[in-house]
């Protein structure tokens, strides 16, 4: 039987899934299905696509990255889905792109109100210095409103009592900003928000609802391939990743089975998208950071101008290793697809790669951004860590709580630039990548080498 293959991002989120996605898609047919199983518009997938000869950019949150292709593309059960962001995202794909006739939507997928952004935002703000770092879109209060038993759901818009239904959960949410948090909803900022909501709510009402199960079962007994696409990374699943640094969903493949309402047993083996270094978006542990701390804070409080008064031309190679982090930054665009907001970023983490891959059962994987390091002229990986004198692999139950000193292994890099080596690596970044295989004992099925569609070398591919 044709098994479901979920793609993982293996890291904290922001591994280049969508172009991983889109590539993979490529090779997918009309009958073949792409479903998206968690989250919402807190993630940012980015694609680069051909039209007319040039090259433009997306930025997909709930669509799934396969768009562009031919197969089918659903939004499943475990989603929680803005309308109002759903119908403006679909109106940025282009005329010519028939996707319309190609998606459908779960009708047990949660929907995200107007207010659940206001206490997303305000109880963010109110937690000063102890801020998580939520993306602000209400995703946390969806999926809360979930298991209160009181959420409202894409089905419920079918039924005349709906807008009864809404009145009352938003008035709900009313009086725990009052109460709670001290914030007073403005007649004039809710009904901006309603309109643009109620918008999305008649766009809804335009797809294809179906079960998510029903449509995945029957790709799989049709023998169709059946492509998972994650949002976040595995380290910020609400269980397994960085507590409380995390998402508010499952973001690994086990979160598949219980995001579609389908058996375990319909799940394969992950395909893995990791990046050649690793960044970070919000609070939480990173043993690996470039600038550490000094970093950290940084990316907290900072905008993209102040670092770039501070750094006009950060140096890749600087002795100080914060100006190495912001070159890291700089070279690869890595500013929040979403928020805006700084990444931090670090020397690549094999423990932390191990720990999500046994979770996800990657068995392949796909390696993003290798070309930002076009302009170091060494770089590093962490091969395990060294916690109370002692060096491990394991990682701990809060890495937050422990000292982590990273053990590293160093690599030259190529001269020149990666895409200019065509559909061959340089021997410095073959030697790095097989370094990698081995050491993680699986397959580097795609090399990301610019951030062009065609910029991909396949390997194994059949």
């Amino acid at each position: 039987m044709q098994k479901i293959t979920p793609i993982i991002g293996l890291q904290w989120g922001d591994e280049g899934k969508g172009k991983g996605v889109a590539r993979i898609a490529s090779h997918l047919n009309k009958k073949d299905l792409i479903v998206r199983f968690q989250g919402g518009n807190n993630a940012g997938h980015t694609i680069w696509h051909k039209e007319k000869g040039k090259q433009r950019c997306y930025v997909f949150h709930l669509i799934p990255s396969g768009v562009f292709g031919v197969a089918q593309i659903h939004l499943g059960a475990g989603m929680v889905i803005n309308p109002g962001a759903l119908k403006v995202e679909a109106s940025t794909i282009p005329k010519n792109i028939p996707f319309l006739k190609r998606i459908s939507v779960s009708p047990h997928a949660v929907l995200t109100i107007p207010t659940h952004l206001m206490l997303d935002s305000i109880s963010e703000q109110k937690k000063g210095k102890n801020k998580i770092g939520s993306t602000g879109k209400g995703i946390s209060p969806s999926y809360t409103d979930l298991t209160l038993r009181r959420a409202l759901r894409v089905g419920d818009v079918f039924y005349p009592d709906f807008k009864e239904k809404y009145k009352n959960l938003s008035a709900e949410h009313k009086k725990t900003l009052q109460n709670v948090f001290g914030y007073k909803i403005s007649a004039q900022e809710l009904k901006e928000k309603e309109k643009i909501f109620f918008e999305g709510i008649n766009f809804l009402k335009t797809l294809r609802i179906i079960d998510s199960a029903e449509i995945v079962t029957a790709a799989i007994k049709g023998n169709h391939k059946v492509i998972a696409e994650g949002a976040q990374g595995a380290l910020l699943d609400i269980r397994f990743g960085h507590y409380p640094f995390v998402t508010s969903s499952h973001t690994i493949a086990a979160g598949v089975a219980t995001g579609l309402g389908i058996p375990p047993s319909f799940v394969g083996s992950s395909i893995g998208i990791m990046k050649a270094y690793v960044t970070k978006v919000g609070e939480g542990p990173f043993p690996t950071e470039l600038g550490g701390k000094k970093s950290a804070v940084w990316c907290r409080d900072k905008k993209v101008v102040d670092e770039k008064n501070k750094f006009p031309n950060p140096n890749p190679n600087s002795k100080d290793e914060w100006e190495q982090g912001v070159a890291l930054r700089r070279f690869g665009h890595e500013i929040g697809a979403t928020t805006g907001r700084l990444r931090r970023t670090g020397w690549l983490d094999l423990p932390l790669l191990r720990y999500a891959m046994e979770m996800n059962n990657s068995r392949e994987l796909v390696l993003t951004k290798l070309d930002v390091l076009n302009g170091f002229k060494k770089i590093k990986v962490c091969t395990s860590y060294i916690i109370n004198g002692k060096k491990t692999n394991k990682i701990p139950f809060d890495l937050s709580r422990v000292d982590v000193k990273p053990v590293y292994k160093t690599f030259p890099v190529w001269s020149g630039e990666l895409s200019d080596y065509g559909k061959k690596l340089p021997r410095e970044a073959f030697t790095y990548v097989k370094f990698l295989e081995k050491e993680l004992n699986a397959k580097i099925i795609y090399v990301g080498t610019g951030p062009e569609e065609d910029h991909v070398i396949e390997r194994y591919w059949n």
